[in-house]
């Protein structure tokens, strides 16, 4: 019926990625490119496009520093973790945010992506796209290393934001290589502007005046020429060489050395590097190569020693493959193509201190709150239970925080029968399945769930396995109406507590199968209780609850309280758009019933045909229950208006809904068969039928009165009994009847037999 927690977004925002590099002084200042970029206004999308060392982050760092104060710039470093569609766009919405702290930015959109099965480009998108339009000045997000997203769904996106990008917005990706958006189509329509490799690449002036001027170095016109020749102008070839060269009086040996290709200079110069550091600053340099990235405290766990802020200060101010990530200098990187080397080094000469060094950092990262990041390094430890025991504790935080992907991906790196055997894990793959109603593997993932021995309290917070597996019975609607109870029933005895991470689903669950039940008294105290447990940003539980409370409401009488709640439902699909998500066709419902009971019959029918119109496409296993409240809603509001024929459609569809639970559907039963009776009672002034009958219907209508079967009533006409079953369902419709007595009764009363 609804989902779980949601939880705060800057809890899954790393903000460091957030936070443009810090420039060198020894950087080369470049206006001729500067100027590229400072042209691009007119068009949607700067493509900064080359391969590794190229300066493309340098560039964009030194143009943020020169336009900062014209243009709104938003920063996001990228990495293999923004794969995950909802992380990503999480990032650039919190990036913008902090570019603009005196706007109320992106709230909302935070919330839209927070709704599990909501495509972004459906509806956070627009909003974050809306809300841009309303930014001044002018608005820039650049996206950094965006070669780290490989996902078409994330590619999609992208290319979605950038044709609807508004005026005043713009975007700039660097990559490593050309992403697979419509770079054709811009190109066609003037909408790119590109900077590739050819205009990256150091021309001899600027190569100089970084070696001899801002370097100091000691370097002739010949050897400079040679140094570009065998670098074709790379430039983290000759910031590299610059790096060897400061600890060296013959520069024109060392340049003459040169050859082969740029990976080969680059593990030359590494090698150079490293061999001129103290041993315990190599050592620490091997041992954090694990990092992306890399703060003090981290760097400690990791490496195994103290004093690691202080050392990564130093090395930034000292040499160039050192980066800080912010102002504060509390976060760092190394220079890409030197992590590599120091990376490639160390599983070289010690793989077996590898997956230690990724456990360290696995459990630093997880204290810290860094998430992602915590199960990457279990998973490049090979830690399978590590990596079980992150996702079993925190698949919550992601989940309803919108970025399924990024928990399906981590399950789908642990073996089928690895998850099987554990309970925690197993419950997660039922909450997912049931939230994007797969019923088959839900109900495999029950199954296995309820055969577990597992006891106590699982790592999310559940009660108990007993408990999860009620929950998720009783609040996805499980089998019959009192099953629904029972289950819900179980929960709130197996986790009482208000304070239990799924108080609000438990009571829910149980509010929703009393009110089914036809215990409208009982069920308001915990659906009050389940919504004041719910805040505004998670609009899919309130929503439900709100829905729940309306109907409860209206069943007792307490028409502006239940008017008042659907309303207010109303409101929150709005705000957060979330006009595609199933729980939204619960709203039209709850206002179609009031409206009804209004009087405003027009309107309700309205809101009444828009809600099951969509509900019809839903899973059977989403859909059943709130669908036959609002077939039972519709049913008399179309027979008011005129429209018996519809009436009775609507009741035959909701009879059809009802036969595989006959003996455990709650109120409906009775509700269903009132209403046929009513009909059946409502008679046109003149008597007639709705529709006449056919002469072969009246030649079956006439065989109906006696005891023979179909079989054998298809036989006496010479038909299929197929066609005999189909013209049944033609009698009853057009006499308002359910039954063969009733239609024997009918056709008595109307003289057709």
């Amino acid at each position: 019926m609804t989902n779980g927690p949601i939880v705060n977004p800057a809890k899954i925002v790393l903000t460091p990625k957030l936070r443009v590099p810090a420039l060198r002084p020894e950087q080369l200042v470049r206006p001729r490119l500067l100027k590229l970029l400072k042209t691009s206004s007119g068009c949607r999308l700067t493509l900064v496009s080359a391969a590794a060392g190229y300066g493309k982050t340098t560039l964009l760092a030194q143009w943020h520093r020169a336009e900062e104060g014209s243009m709104t710039i938003a920063w996001v470093s990228l990495d293999e973790q923004d794969n995950d569609p909802v992380r990503l766009w999480r990032h650039i919405v919190e990036a913008v945010r902090q570019a603009v702290p005196e706007v109320d930015f992106g709230a909302d959109v935070f919330v839209g992506m927070g709704v599990p099965g909501q495509g972004l480009v459906d509806v956070a998108l627009p909003m974050l796209i809306n809300e841009l339009a309303e930014l001044h000045p002018q608005v820039v997000v650049v996206l950094d290393d965006y070669q780290s997203v490989t996902e078409g769904d994330c590619h999609e996106s992208v290319d979605f934001f950038i044709e609807h990008l508004p005026e005043n917005a713009h975007l700039i990706l660097a990559s490593r290589s050309d992403p697979p958006l419509p770079l054709g189509r811009l190109r066609a329509r003037g909408e790119l502007n590109e900077i590739r490799t050819q205009q990256l690449a150091f021309s001899e002036e600027e190569a100089a005046e970084l070696l001899k001027e801002r370097l100091g170095l000691g370097v002739g016109r010949n050897d400079l020429n040679v140094l570009l020749e065998r670098t074709e102008g790379w430039p983290a070839g000759i910031y590299l060489a610059a790096l060897s060269l400061q600890n060296r009086e013959d520069t024109h040996a060392f340049i003459a050395s040169f050859g082969g290709s740029s990976r080969y200079i680059v593990e030359l110069l590494g090698e150079e590097v490293l061999a001129g550091l103290p041993e315990e600053t190599r050592e620490f340099l091997l041992r954090t190569s694990v990092l992306r990235r890399m703060t003090g405290p981290l760097c400690d766990a990791v490496a195994g020693r103290d004093g690691s802020g202080k050392l990564l200060r130093e090395l930034a101010r000292s040499n160039l493959f050192v980066v800080p990530l912010e102002g504060r200098g509390s976060w760092y990187r190394y220079h890409n193509l030197f992590s590599e080397l120091l990376l490639y080094e160390l599983k070289s000469s010690r793989p077996e201190l590898v997956p230690v060094l990724h456990s360290r950092a696995s459990a630093w990262l997880e204290d810290a709150g860094f998430l992602e990041s915590a199960i990457r390094h279990a998973i490049a430890a090979e830690d399978q239970v590590r990596v079980g025991m992150l996702i079993a504790r925190h698949w919550f935080e992601h989940v309803f925080a919108g970025q399924t992907a990024t928990v399906e991906w981590g399950l789908g790196t642990l073996p089928e029968d690895f998850i099987s055997a554990d309970a925690a894990l197993v419950l997660v793959k039922a909450w997912i399945s049931a939230l994007f109603g797969r019923r088959k593997e839900r109900d495999h993932y029950v199954a296995l769930a309820e055969g577990s021995s597992y006891e106590g309290r699982l790592p999310d917070g559940t009660a108990s396995v007993g408990s999860g597996v009620a929950t998720i019975r009783a609040v996805f609607a499980y089998g019959g109406v009192q099953s629904i109870v029972d289950a819900g029933r179980k929960a709130a005895a197996l986790d009482s507590e208000l304070t239990s991470p799924w108080a609000a689903l438990v009571r829910l669950g149980l509010g929703h199968g009393l009110y089914l039940s036809g215990d409208a008294s009982g069920a308001r105290k915990p659906l009050e209780e389940a919504l004041e447990l719910t805040r505004v940003d998670k609009p899919l539980v309130r929503m439900a609850a709100l829905f729940s409370l309306s109907n409860v409401a209206l069943d007792e009488g307490r028409l502006e309280e239940a008017e008042s709640r659907a309303r207010e439902a109303r409101e929150l699909v709005d705000r957060f758009r979330l006009y595609r998500v199933p729980q939204a066709t619960l709203v039209p419902i709850a206002l179609g019933r009031v409206l009804a009971e209004r009087g405003e019959l027009e309107e309700a029918q309205e809101e009444l045909e828009n809600a099951l119109s969509a509900r019809r496409r839903l899973p059977p296993d989403l859909s059943r229950w709130p669908t036959l409240i609002g077939l039972l809603a519709l049913a008399p509001v179309r027979i008011a208006r005129g429209d018996r024929a519809g009436g009775r459609a609507v009741l035959a569809e909701a009879r059809t809904i009802l036969e595989p639970f006959a003996d455990d559907a709650g109120i409906f039963p009775e509700l269903l068969e009132r209403q046929e009776g009513t009909l059946r009672r409502f008679k046109r002034r003149d008597g007639s039928l709705d529709e006449e009958l056919t002469q072969r219907e009246l030649d079956v209508l006439r065989l109906l009165v006696g005891e023979l079967s179909t079989r054998q009533i298809a036989q006496s006409l010479y038909v299929a009994p197929s066609t005999v079953r189909t013209q049944v369902k033609a009698i009853f419709r057009k006499l308002g009847v359910s039954s063969r007595g009733e239609a024997v009764d009918e056709a008595h009363a109307k003289k057709l037999i």
